[in-house]
């Protein structure tokens, strides 16, 4: 008897099991989870772009796996527009697996600071999901463009969020790591931009915004010399006239000083090297071919250092954080600075130490 009521009691569990499964699949089928999400403004109006996949959830047998559509909303802020999105959707929108958000350049040159705020708010969304600006174009035609081009847009950005580690030891560009950043209105705050070119995207540089509103673009250099300063350099290559070479391995450490009011920033970096092509027929292992090499690589950097320092000076920016230095370390005397901080920049006096190795490269058969 005993055994009997185990057998049906198994059973019925193994019915409930099933249900709740069908019920889960159901469930999920019913979500539409948005990948990608753009966000515009223009005529005094906000447009949420959303891009997901077809055939997600328990419809994923259907054949349109890997395919994507995008649907929109509008309104007067960022929330009204997501309202607006959910509305026009046959199934319920969510963030919950947002991995990225892409920034339009009129939104930018608006700010940023109701976008971000609508997103924090949202206890679904990813702190870890990636913003990246859209230079010189709305995010919606970024995307509808990528799809005319058939490209797969998320797999194309999880693509360049690789790129990404691959130079850099950490990605900055966080959701949770730019929300900190804008509560500092002293500092300028870094997003990367993205161009489209041949079906792809690619990193070109830094978004500066100054108080939550874009104000520039960087180069590929002057970005790359604010990552030595910011010591986050994984990988960077090196052009001379006899080799190239790649960074394999950098520190940099930046002290600040203040002697009779004079601000003084000592920059010291040291990295190594590894030689990827030669071409020339010396050879450039020897002692002296060795140290000359190592001259030009230390100012070649240096060269790419100087770019961003000289662009915070000239440009009134305090890209490079300089300020939470002085904060740190001279509390009390960063009341004297804090009002006219942005004229100060210029007057900054940077003293350069670095210091570098070149390793021989590996070569196949040896």
């Amino acid at each position: 008897m005993n055994r009997l009521k185990l057998i049906i009691l198994f059973l019925c569990l193994c019915l409930l099991w099933g249900c709740s499964n069908d019920m889960n699949r159901r469930e999920i089928d019913e979500i539409n989870f948005i990948h990608v999400m753009g966000i515009d403004y223009s005529s005094n109006e906000y447009t949420l772009t959303a891009v997901y996949s077809l055939g997600q959830g328990a419809d994923s047998e259907k054949g349109d796996a890997g395919k994507e559509e995008i649907s929109q909303g509008k309104g007067a802020t960022p929330y009204e527009a997501f309202q607006n999105l959910i509305l026009k959707n046959k199934k319920t929108v969510s963030i919950a697996n947002t991995g990225y958000f892409l920034i339009g350049d009129r939104a930018a040159r608006h700010g940023i600071d109701r976008c971000l705020d609508f997103l924090s708010r949202d206890e679904t969304v990813k702190m870890e999901s990636l913003l990246f600006v859209t230079k010189d174009t709305d995010a919606a035609d970024f995307i509808n463009q990528s799809l005319e081009n058939q490209q797969v847009i998320h797999e194309d950005l999880e693509a360049v969020e690789q790129k990404q580690r691959e130079l850099v030891t950490r990605n900055d560009n966080t959701f949770v790591n730019i929300i900190n950043e804008t509560e500092n209105n002293m500092t300028g705050v870094l997003i990367p931009y993205l161009v489209s070119e041949n079906n792809t995207f690619l990193l070109q540089g830094y978004a500066v915004f100054y108080r939550n509103e874009l104000v520039d673009y960087l180069d590929m250099e002057t970005s790359s010399g604010i990552n030595f300063l910011k010591d986050i350099i994984r990988a960077f290559p090196i052009y001379l006239d006899d080799v190239g070479l790649s960074v394999t391995r950098s520190k940099c450490k930046l002290k600040t000083d203040i002697y009779e009011s004079q601000i003084t920033v000592k920059v010291n970096l040291e990295f190594e090297t590894a030689v990827k092509e030669i071409f020339t027929n010396k050879n450039i292992f020897t002692g002296d071919e060795l140290e000359r090499l190592t001259h030009m690589q230390n100012a070649y950097i240096l060269d790419i250092i100087k770019k961003a320092v000289n662009y915070s000076a000239q440009n009134k920016q305090d890209i490079l954080q300089i300020s939470r230095l002085i904060k740190t370390r001279y509390a009390k005397k960063w009341r004297d600075y804090e009002e006219n901080w942005s004229d100060i920049l210029a007057e900054i006096q940077y003293e350069y130490e670095i210091k570098s190795k070149i390793s021989k490269s590996f070569i196949l058969g040896n």
